[in-house]
């Protein structure tokens, strides 16, 4: 039976949203209730073996639900679709430049002929980077500067990376063996240490964004890397807009990370991608059109007039808007949905809305509408003031548990207090709540008491 990434993703997807319904599943993958019965079907006989004619479709969503180890079962049927032939013949014609029919024929099933079928979707792609396929009887060439294939490929990575869950094994394992890093662990460290000196957000698609550069823009023995250069050299790749010292904080860093070895010339494109982080209306002024505006007014219908600021809406908005033109430029298959609980979505306004932005952005998804949702929620300007009230527990701990109150509940304390001192504090001081995980009787009627349950760290327990 014919397996490939989507029934992965709608499995994933009902594994973590068990109530779903096939109307549910449908909203929120934007796809035909039909075409998704399908899946499903596909689903159940590779996993059960039996003929699904039987059972009606909420049976089958119960069964598949259900069914343990079905993600691998389905990984052993699971073959390449048509766009991820395209994606991985590109992939590795762009490190190669060059590829024998010999090879195409055997690893994806493509001939001269129904390459030919894939022409126009290539050059589409190929296009944005006046590059362009070369077709003879002996195989495929692509044809283009050394620069612009770099970072067709530089794209294709980042592809990867947000898509390599899903993709067939032979395509992650084919891709992996092509990656050459001397320490992956200090290199994952360097980007998270980057990307908190740019106060960014720290999103996987944030992570494979830089993963991605590093791998395709790193440079060999014979290379003149970031880690030869001065800063005084540097300064002429310095973006007008930006401020000398941030600029200085920037290549102090790279000087004493990962990013030494990025070849210098390509050390523009780095602060390029900084901008899409951070928001640079020099960056986007010229990469986006209308559609931005007509997302906003669709936000502003939700969440207020608010959304109006240019201010407030663009620097949230528009790296997401552009992510989204380069997923429809790519087909980018991004299964980030399906890591969500997203058993409240269903005939939510946020749904609503993002059905609504679809109509203008094809490839904006549920995702992308929850994520800028809460950027963009007003946030008063009153903060409640919550106490933590204890009795029994030693002090010297009552901060980390305060800590781990924080990550559970994203409720903020602003003082301790033992249970005997509280009263003489609310005396004379406000407090809107008071914490507690000892059910301790508090008798002012005016403040809630919150009682939490104790909030057990989430620790690994360590190999031995």
């Amino acid at each position: 039976m014919y397996i490939n990434s989507k029934h992965l993703q709608i499995l994933h997807l009902i594994k973590n949203n068990p109530t779903f319904t096939l109307k549910d599943i449908s909203e929120i993958l934007d796809l035909s209730q039909q075409h998704i019965k399908l899946y499903l079907n596909d689903i159940y006989e590779e996993i059960s073996e039996k003929n699904i004619s039987t059972l009606k479709i909420d049976e089958v969503l119960k069964e598949i639900s259900s069914f343990k180890g079905t993600k691998k079962i389905l990984r052993k049927s699971q073959q390449f679709t048509k766009n991820q032939k395209v994606f991985y013949f590109l992939f590795f014609l762009s490190i190669s430049k060059k590829i024998n029919f010999s090879t195409i024929s055997k690893e994806l099933d493509l001939t001269t002929r129904n390459l030919n079928n894939y022409k126009e979707i290539i050059n589409n792609i190929l296009r944005a980077y006046n590059l362009k396929l070369f077709i003879s009887s002996k195989g495929v060439h692509l044809l283009g500067t050394n620069f612009n294939l770099r970072r067709l490929h530089y794209f294709l990575f980042f592809k990867f990376l947000i898509e390599k869950d899903y993709l067939p094994y032979k395509f992650r394992k084919d891709v992996l063996l092509k990656i050459e890093l001397k320490n992956f662990y200090k290199l994952r460290k360097d980007i998270y240490r980057f990307l908190t000196l740019l106060h960014s957000q720290h999103s996987p698609h944030q992570q494979a964004t830089i993963l991605a550069f590093f791998l395709t823009f790193k440079g060999n023995v014979k290379d003149k890397t970031i880690n030869q250069i001065s800063f005084e050299n540097c300064l002429k790749y310095k973006p007008n807009h930006w401020k000398l010292d941030f600029f200085y904080e920037i290549f102090c860093f790279l000087k004493n990370s990962s990013f030494k070895d990025i070849k210098t010339v390509y050390i523009y494109l780095l602060f390029n991608i900084v901008d899409t982080f951070n928001y640079s209306r020099v960056y986007f002024i010229n990469s986006l059109d209308k559609d931005i505006l007509n997302v906003q007014n669709i936000f502003s219908e939700y969440l207020g007039t608010h959304i109006l600021d240019k201010s407030i809406f663009f620097p949230a908005a528009n790296p997401w808007i552009y992510y989204c033109k380069i997923k429809q430029l790519f087909f980018i298959d991004d299964f980030s949905l399906v890591n969500l609980n997203l058993e409240h979505i269903p005939n939510s306004n946020v749904l609503n809305m993002t059905k609504k932005i679809r109509k203008t952005i094809p490839s904006f998804t549920i995702f992308e509408g929850i994520f800028l949702w809460f950027i963009l929620l007003k946030k008063e300007k009153y903060e409640e003031i919550n106490v933590f009230v204890f009795k029994s527990i030693e002090k010297n701990i009552i901060p980390m548990i305060v800590n781990e109150i924080y990550k559970k509940h994203s409720i903020k304390i602003t003082k301790s207090f033992n249970s005997k001192e509280i009263n003489q504090y609310l005396k004379n001081n406000k407090v809107d709540n008071i914490i507690t995980i000892e059910n301790i009787k508090i008798y002012d009627t005016n403040i809630t008491v919150k009682n939490l349950y104790f909030p057990v760290p989430n620790y690994k327990k360590f190999e031995k």
